[in-house]
């Protein structure tokens, strides 16, 4: 069953309304709604006649959201969707990766002169954890959060879709990385910590096989969000739909 007053939310939203404010405004609209039900009812109307008189009291959708636009703030979103979009993930992505390339520089750093046989079994784990999380996880976590405040405030900017490439772009290009450098002589092993992906062959760094991972990672990932998104898209129109329907 459609709720009532749903499309108002809807327009709001789309207008930049934030969330909390849609919400709450929607909610009072609601209980005015009742209450002008039940004191038509008591003037002698039947239920439907008073639901719909009472409707009529209220005002059309237009003239509820017109209302609450004139006076409701705007969400960052709506007002500025490159810095929320775009800006933001990047920044905050750049700093989660140096701060976990930091974080395993102090780590590790220390005893990087007891590696001449190569890393302790000890350190074997939270190396891979460290660039498996920086590798694998934080870009999809990002552009999922993006993908979920655009479906939240109902934006539909090119500035998600631009978004979600750069994402896709960099978090396939940032990583937490450290190449083992083996003994040379008397000179013992070590590392060396980087940020930027690259793929060793034949204990060089090669920039065809490191362009080929970043293009292939960027690639599935922006095609996961990108399909992502637009499902639940489709999802939440279909539903919406249904809903005014009713």
């Amino acid at each position: 069953m459609s709720l009532p007053l749903e499309n108002v939310r809807d327009q709001l939203l789309r207008a930049g309304v934030p969330p909390r404010f849609a919400g709450r405004y929607v909610v009072e609209l609601r209980e005015h709604l009742a209450d002008l039900t039940e004191r038509e009812r008591k003037a002698g109307l039947d239920a439907p006649a008073a639901s719909k008189r009472a409707r009529e009291l209220l005002g059309t959708d237009t003239q509820l959201t017109q209302a609450m636009i004139e006076t409701a703030p705007r969400t960052l979103a709506a007002r500025a969707p490159w810095a929320v979009f775009a800006l933001l993930p990047l920044v905050t992505l750049l700093a989660i990766i140096a701060a976990i390339v930091a974080s395993m520089f102090r780590l590790l750093e220390p005893v990087q002169a007891t590696w001449p046989g190569g890393v302790p079994n000890t350190y074997v784990g939270v190396i891979a954890a460290a660039s498996f999380f920086t590798s694998y996880l934080v870009g999809p976590a990002i552009a999922a959060t993006c993908i979920f405040v655009s479906l939240r405030q109902r934006l539909s900017s090119l500035w998600v879709w631009i978004g979600l490439a750069l994402i896709a772009l960099f978090s396939s290009v940032l990583c937490f990385r450290m190449n083992i450098l083996p003994p040379r002589g008397a000179q013992p092993g070590g590392a060396v910590f980087g940020a930027i992906t690259v793929v060793i062959v034949d204990g060089r760094p090669s920039a065809s096989a490191t362009l080929a991972l970043v293009v292939m990672r960027a690639m599935v990932l922006f095609t996961v969000a990108a399909l992502t998104l637009h499902f639940l898209r489709k999802r939440t129109n279909y539903q919406r739909a249904n809903y005014h329907c009713v």
